[in-house]
């Protein structure tokens, strides 16, 4: 599954499908981040998203998706 595509997974309950498709892939492509991303572009994929997610669903919840985000980025990219 592409990066993207784990991150529209976790953001859709909150922003639906095509809000959450729609900033997936303009995170990626704007930070320039593949579907394996090394921990700097973790960090600033983090950063970028929770930033972006305060308008959406307040700063405390951002923080919780961010690092769920991340969390899925890292868990599937490292998985056999």
């Amino acid at each position: 599954m592409r990066l993207a595509d784990r991150i529209t997974d976790v953001l859709t309950p909150h922003m639906g499908a095509f809000s959450a498709d729609a900033a997936a892939r303009h995170v990626c492509a704007k930070l320039q981040i593949g579907d394996t991303p090394d921990e700097q572009q973790l960090k600033r994929l983090y950063d970028y998203l929770r930033q972006g997610l305060v308008a959406y669903v307040g700063p405390e919840r951002a923080e919780v998706l961010a690092a769920e985000c991340v969390r899925k980025a890292t868990v599937e990219t490292t998985a056999p």
